[in-house]
């Protein structure tokens, strides 16, 4: 872990943005959640007697509660560490930009609200929106909202957000819970270049699919790296219109204003994707219909729309038992976009490009679980909004440090076992065992294996001596190509 703060410069970043007594704990409370797989926090004091960490002196609760509470308060301090974490991304980054939400019992988080709770456990929630380079393979910034705001209008501040880090127009992925024809406008208006999946009951995606069905059949449309997905792309002008909200010039406030702009579509048609929509598809009618025949006469807003679409009721006779059966037609209609999937953008990408950007976003969902998991963010366990904005930031430090530690193992295991010239049939072998026992293990499983080595120092009359736990091979092989010991 300390080699991983000095390479990644995440220590460095953070000693040049807060105090060195501050930078210190919030590096060693980070730590502690790495090595220790998300343990809470009332255990690191007594974890830093064996562990050694940049802060020396104990962290107790008082400690780390002021530690937050002062972090809180130091939004210049947060905001200095995101721009110096921008900063060392690739050029033209593509940036992921999505939600999760928190979970707490307390009624002291004024941003815990009755909203879309994406852990189903009925309780109020935070939101936290994140950035993360996908490229990089590192989160950026993040941010936190009340629970009850939709994804859908949360945008405008990310839009605000990259603009001060003066990234190179990157290129900004989102799934379709942020899409909305006011979002598209405004990355179109401030020329931000953006990437975003739109749900298939649009015009505006029925539209690409019914252009480019055709082509999508052919075998020029196969995706070189995924033969169940065959794609094309075609662009249109579109026209945007809004409603002033100051004068200028001649134009008065309230006033309606039209432009175009070019979009491309990314048209795709997966064959995995069609036997998971006809599942769901025939799931939920078939249930629907033995409601329907049980009695059942209350159903929410969706289901009486399908209901209403995809069933005919009726009844023998006066008072005569119900008869349901399919409307086949629209049935029909609606297998007709099944397996498509669309992805729209204001930059003109070579298809496949597109599919490789979007799916790359899917790591901040693993982000979200790591940081929710690895690093205790399950539960606030924070009494008021200023701390919990701190231990938020020191879990993100902990997610930055694990986002580098995992980078760097898998281009270990990637150059594992290559034929080149001088390997003998002993180092292949070792090599072999070195790859098979880290994809057999965990990030936390690997942190616990190494954590049994320890340091023994003893003071003599001749000197301090001193001296490390014995390692196998294959361990010291592993940390050899991670570059630890340098």
């Amino acid at each position: 872990l300390e080699w991983a703060g000095r390479t990644s410069m995440i220590d460095s970043d953070m000693r040049s943005c807060f105090s060195s007594g501050d930078a210190d704990k919030i590096l060693s409370i980070a730590r502690y959640w790495l090595g220790t797989d998300g343990n809470t926090l009332p255990r690191l004091e007594s974890w830093q007697i064996m562990h050694d960490l940049p802060y020396q002196h104990g962290i107790s609760e008082d400690v780390y509660g002021e530690l937050f509470k002062s972090l809180g308060h130091n939004e210049d301090g947060i905001q200095r560490y995101f721009l110096a974490r921008a900063q060392r991304l690739s050029t033209k980054p593509v940036i992921a930009y999505d939600s999760t939400t928190i979970s707490t019992y307390s009624l002291n988080q004024k941003e815990a609200r009755r909203g879309f709770n994406k852990e189903r456990d009925g309780l109020d929630t935070i939101k936290l929106l994140t950035l993360y380079s996908v490229k990089d393979q590192e989160p950026i910034a993040f941010a936190k909202q009340p629970g009850n705001v939709p994804d859908v209008i949360a945008i405008e501040n990310a839009i605000e957000q990259l603009k001060c880090f003066s990234l190179e127009k990157p290129l900004v992925t989102t799934d379709t819970g942020y899409y909305s024809e006011s979002n598209i406008r405004e990355m179109c208006r401030r020329n931000m270049k953006f990437l975003t999946l739109i749900d298939t009951d649009l015009t505006l995606a029925r539209s690409a699919v019914d252009a480019l069905r055709k082509e999508l059949e052919s075998m020029g449309a196969v995706c070189p790296f995924d033969y169940n997905v065959a794609g094309a792309s075609m662009s249109i002008m579109h026209e945007f219109s809004y409603t002033r909200q100051r004068a200028r010039g001649a134009a008065a406030a309230g006033d309606t204003e039209t432009f175009t702009r070019r979009l491309y579509l990314y048209a795709f048609k997966s064959s995995d994707l069609f036997g998971k929509h006809e599942a769901s598809f025939r799931q939920k009618l078939m249930e629907l219909k033995k409601q329907l025949e049980d009695g059942v006469t209350e159903f929410t807003e969706a289901a009486r729309k399908r209901i209403e679409t995809y069933f005919v009721c009726s009844r023998m006779g006066r008072g005569g038992k119900l008869h349901v059966t399919f409307n086949e037609k629209n049935c029909a209609k609606a297998r007709e976009y099944f397996g498509y999937f669309v992805l729209v953008s204001n930059s003109p990408l070579e298809v496949f490009e597109a599919l490789e950007n979007y799916r790359l976003r899917e790591k901040i969902e693993e982000l979200f679980q790591d940081e929710k998991g690895s690093v205790d963010g399950r539960r606030p366990r924070i009494w008021y909004p200023d701390s919990l904005r701190g231990r938020m930031l020191v879990q993100f430090v902990a997610l930055c440090y694990r986002c580098f530690i995992a980078k760097k193992i898998k281009a270990v295991k990637e150059q594992l076992c290559l034929p080149r010239e001088g390997l003998t049939q002993k180092q292949m072998d070792l090599e072999k065992n070195l790859k098979s026992w880290l994809e057999q293990r965990s990030m936390a499983q690997i942190f616990d294996w190494f954590n049994c080595i320890e340091t023994t120092s003893v003071r003599t009359e001749a000197g301090m001596r001193r001296w490390i736990m014995e390692s196998v091979a294959r361990d010291r092989l592993f940390l050899e190509l991670l570059d630890v010991n340098k």
